[in-house]
């Protein structure tokens, strides 16, 4: 499900012209957080991808509106 969702929004931003890297990141953000939304995987510690992808998503994000 996970693949399906970022492949769709990697051929549909790309056929938009899309050339900014904070809009791909958060995009592939909220995808991964809809889909753990939906399937809620076991979990044996925090999850450190979905951090990751919201750190450096919130990172791009300021740089782009420079914020940082």
């Amino acid at each position: 499900m996970l693949a399906i969702l970022l492949s769709t929004s990697v051929v549909l931003l790309s056929t938009l012209r899309v050339q900014n890297i904070a809009v791909y990141l958060s995009l592939f953000t909220m995808c991964y957080f809809a889909s753990s939304f939906v399937f809620r995987p076991k979990r044996r510690t925090i999850d450190f991808v979905g951090f990751g992808l919201l750190y450096y998503s919130a990172l791009y994000m300021a740089i782009t509106f420079k914020v940082l």
